[in-house]
């Protein structure tokens, strides 16, 4: 896919990931529409965009009710124009361990909020683009928090990821529809450095905006996840 003069609508675009991937793609010429459900992050993602001469448009979603999210892949279309791409961004906490203090509490919430809007993005994203005859591309993204990049639980979200990621490929080929997943990976880190510790977070952020870029531009690319590694 061409990526300059593309639409790519951005979620958890206030986020620091989410802020790097609208900035990458903006540089790439294409447009942008950030969506957040943090109005002080998103603005200030929005700001950083305007101020490099991004064309792109601010949406904050008040409620993560499935209609709000439709509506703003409508008034995406309206401002923007059609969309070409979905980054859909997991973030929050990572699934509990099977023995951790009220784990199945932790595992509801995770499923009922967090993964119940990552699961509509998705699915507004293919009817958007199944009804429009768009050849799109959803990317489905999720990272670590830094104090918790080694949480064992980290590895039943990159699991999840992946997992939706073949699943809605093998769905939504029959509609030239592609989807690709991006999750980190990071070895080594043992050191109590706080300089080389965000050194490695902002390589880390590096490959994963990067491997973003790939996914949408390569057409041959579907149902895999690339891990973003920093060593």
């Amino acid at each position: 896919m061409e990526i300059a003069q593309s639409v790519i609508l951005i979620t958890a675009a206030g986020s620091p990931i989410g802020k790097a991937i609208s900035l990458h793609f903006a540089s790439l010429g294409a447009f942008i529409a950030l969506v957040d459900i943090d109005k002080t992050r998103l603005d200030q993602t929005y700001r950083a965009c305007m101020a490099i001469g991004a064309k792109c448009q601010a949406f904050h979603l008040e409620d993560q009710q499935e209609a709000n999210i439709r509506h703003i892949f409508e008034q995406t279309q309206q401002q923007l124009g059609a969309i070409d791409v979905l980054i859909n961004y997991w973030i929050g906490t990572e699934l509990p361990t099977l023995f951790s203090p009220y784990s199945v509490d932790k595992f509801s919430h995770s499923m009922t909020e967090l993964a119940t809007t990552f699961f509509a993005f998705g699915k507004q994203a293919a009817n958007y683009m199944r009804q429009h005859n768009r050849k799109g591309v959803i990317v489905n993204l999720t990272t670590h928090s830094t104090e918790n990049e080694h949480h064992p639980g980290f590895g039943g979200t990159k699991a999840m990821i992946s997992g939706l990621t073949q699943s809605w490929a093998k769905e939504l080929s029959a509609f030239n529809i592609r989807v690709g997943g991006v999750a980190p990976i990071s070895i080594g880190c043992d050191c109590d450095d706080c300089q080389s510790h965000q050194s490695m977070n902002q390589h880390l952020q590096y490959e994963i905006v990067r491997s973003a870029e790939y996914i949408v531009a390569n057409d041959y690319f579907n149902g895999r996840t690339l891990e973003a590694e920093v060593s």
